[in-house]
């Protein structure tokens, strides 16, 4: 009975996901390949800019605000601090979301932008495939970039990190980044 469950149920079901992990890869690819050279070029400079530590390059890159919820988190610190006020304040969850994860820039470079943007992280960056995605929303133009950091496994759906960029008539200016799941 054990040799026939596996035969007719497992086998099968193992033959579907790797058929699916496959499929998902390839249709990663393709996004890729029919990316936009403007979004391509625009991520490619960012990068430079990251890879060479230029925070002059990424202010001028960026909005007067970035949203990130990892910021939040970056220290020991900061972790206490939302936990107690997870814990401490009924409204804690609109405070988290409609005020602190807004950051200006210029804080976001001082505090965060050393610990998020390392070496590590960047290369990370750097070989990783994208996937880009573009939407207008009430003739705003907005960028999403993935980035996958962890392929998915059987036991795991995985990471990509997301920098979206929004279009302004002096180019694209990044204003959020962010972790899926």
């Amino acid at each position: 009975m054990a040799e026939k469950f596996k035969t007719y149920f497992i086998k099968p079901l193992l033959r579907i996901l790797v058929l699916l992990l496959f499929t998902s890869s390839w249709s990663c690819q393709q996004e890729k390949k029919g990316s936009n050279d403007e979004l391509s070029t625009m991520w490619s400079s960012f990068l430079s800019d990251l890879a060479a530590r230029d925070k002059v390059a990424f202010k001028n890159a960026s909005g007067n605000v970035i949203r990130c919820y990892d910021c939040l988190e970056n220290t020991p610190t900061e972790r206490e601090y939302i936990s107690r006020l997870r814990d401490t304040d009924s409204l804690w969850y609109e405070t988290i979301y409609q005020d602190l994860i807004y950051i200006a820039v210029d804080s976001f470079i001082a505090k965060d932008y050393d610990i998020m943007f390392n070496k590590p992280f960047i290369n990370l960056l750097r070989t990783n495939e994208t996937i880009q995605l573009t939407d207008t929303i009430d003739d705003t133009i907005t960028a999403d970039i993935l980035v996958t950091t962890t392929p998915p496994t059987l036991n795991f759906e995985g990471a990509q990190y997301s920098f979206t960029f929004i279009k302004t008539d002096a180019g694209w200016k990044f204003k959020e980044v962010a972790t899926i799941p």
